[in-house]
């Protein structure tokens, strides 16, 4: 018998956090290739982090504590760079975003998270950029739980049943993209489905969707 459970929730819910866990704890892990392929994953998160605040600092009319334009000029350089193509992370980038993170302003900023949309992995990367920073750098498995990366189109996960509740069934674990234009897909998941599981991330029900300018409507499903 083949069970499949189907994972649903807006974007950035948790639902491949969830995978990766059960990944971790009932599944294989992550070997040291996984680990090194999650690299650049985790590079891209760091300046998809700042450069957020960088642009929420305009948006929210909060000033640098460092006044100076050496700072500007940092934040200038950062904001450039297309975070999609980052694969390394080395300086000057590690020193101008160290610089940056520590500034009271991005503080203030980063304390505004509600008011703009920020990863909740910011902090925690950011606030360890040396270790991510060196040259035999291996993400551990919470770096790797931490990583954002939006799932698009369907995804299914194997596990071993027989190692978790003694059947011998085989057991698949479906992840959906859950953003807006992911959900029309939705509707092509639900056949021999044994159950669904709806994840909502405790943490958003103020926060702005970024689907949605202007709007505090994570609770909101369109």
């Amino acid at each position: 018998m083949i069970l499949v459970m189907n994972l649903e929730g807006t974007g950035e819910s948790g639902k491949s956090t969830f995978i990766k866990q059960m990944r971790i704890i009932h599944g294989n892990g992550y070997s040291d290739e996984d680990k090194r392929a999650h690299i650049r994953l985790v590079y891209q998160n760091i300046f998809m982090a700042i450069q957020a605040m960088i642009r929420a600092m305009d948006t929210l009319n909060i000033p640098y504590g460092d006044q100076s334009s050496d700072l500007q000029d940092k934040a200038n350089v950062v904001r450039a760079i297309d975070y999609e193509n980052v694969t390394s992370f080395e300086e000057p980038y590690v020193s101008y975003i160290e610089d940056l993170w520590s500034d009271s302003g991005i503080q203030e900023c980063y304390d505004r998270r509600r008011e703009y949309q920020l990863t909740d992995s910011a902090k925690y990367y950011l606030s360890d950029l040396r270790r991510l920073a060196a040259s035999d750098y291996l993400p551990t498995e919470q770096d790797i739980l931490r990583v954002r990366v939006p799932t698009t189109g369907i995804i299914e996960y194997p596990f071993d049943l027989e190692q978790i509740i003694f059947r011998k069934d085989r057991f698949r674990m479906v992840d959906v993209g859950g953003q807006r234009s992911e959900r029309r897909k939705w509707i092509h998941c639900f056949e021999n489905v044994t159950s669904i599981m709806f994840l909502v991330a405790l943490s958003e029900y103020d926060q702005v969707l970024v689907e949605c300018d202007n709007e505090v409507s994570f609770l909101k499903l369109h």
